[in-house]
């Protein structure tokens, strides 16, 4: 909730400063196309969020992490997350009938059990340390990544999902159906065992690839052992279909699906 928009201009810089209402608490954001203004904002303890002007050969909008061209691409929901993004709160990404997905915090770790099912990444989430670093560099950077799963009524952290980069190293029979395009991402989940066979993980797929398709990409890939049957299913009954297989020799033989929002 924003409210309180002011407007400080001096002679050569555009200043805008906004109040916005996270969490219950009041957060002061400033909005310019002056370094110094974004400078001495920053050092108050303010978000800032840059304003850049194509006309202008050289621009220095540092400390600004978000850049806009035009004051119609800030919204209220924009400025909540930049200033989550500043004071280390997570972002909600989508809310479904039953469930909330948001990024990760770190005390989140002593509540994700050790399964097999986590998979190679699972370690990223095994301590308090490790899922501090992959909060600040998956969420900083790319600012999407693997999502906490909690049931909104019963308080409860189910499991996570969310997409990531997909890389295909030692995979090379996907190379070409997936070369087209430049930043391929892929759906994962894991919905803890406690919480299975309840519909949790296909709810969460569903708004995990409509958020996707709207924020990242409308292109989405699945890689799924061909042994797994349950996930093959839930790929297909979410809209995904089979494009490509690794080699026979392959162990485990792998399916790749794509999920195209058009």
């Amino acid at each position: 909730m924003g409210k309180n928009i002011r407007n400080r201009r001096p002679a050569k810089a555009m200043i805008w400063d906004r109040d916005i209402i996270v969490e219950g608490k009041i957060f002061q954001v400033t909005i310019s196309d002056d370094h110094e203004a974004l400078r001495s904002a920053f050092a108050e303890g303010r978000a800032v969020v840059g304003l850049w002007d194509r006309e202008r050969t050289v621009q220095n909008l540092a400390p600004a992490s978000y850049v806009v061209e035009d004051l119609d691409d800030i919204d209220d929901a924009f400025l909540e997350r930049v200033i989550r993004r500043k004071e280390g709160l997570p972002w909600n990404i989508v809310k479904t009938r039953r469930l909330t997905i948001r990024e990760f915090v770190p005390q989140d770790y002593a509540t994700i059990p050790d399964e097999p099912e986590a998979g190679k990444s699972g370690f990223l989430f095994s301590t308090k340390e490790t899922l501090k670093d992959y909060i600040s560099h998956q969420y900083g950077f790319y600012e999407y990544g693997i999502w906490a799963v909690v049931d909104h009524d019963k308080g409860k952290l189910v499991g996570k999902a969310g997409i990531s980069n997909l890389e295909i190293t030692g995979q090379e029979e996907f190379l070409d159906v997936i070369k087209k395009n430049d930043t391929p991402v892929e759906l994962g989940y894991h919905i803890f065992s406690p919480y299975r066979q309840q519909g949790y993980g296909k709810e969460a797929c569903k708004a995990i690839l409509s958020y996707t398709a709207l924020a990242v990409s409308e292109k989405i890939y699945a890689r799924i052992d061909e042994r797994n049957s349950a996930s093959i299913k839930l790929a297909e009954d979410l809209g995904f279909r089979l494009i490509a297989r690794t080699h026979s020799g392959s162990v485990p033989r792998l399916c790749l699906y794509e999920w195209n929002c058009s």
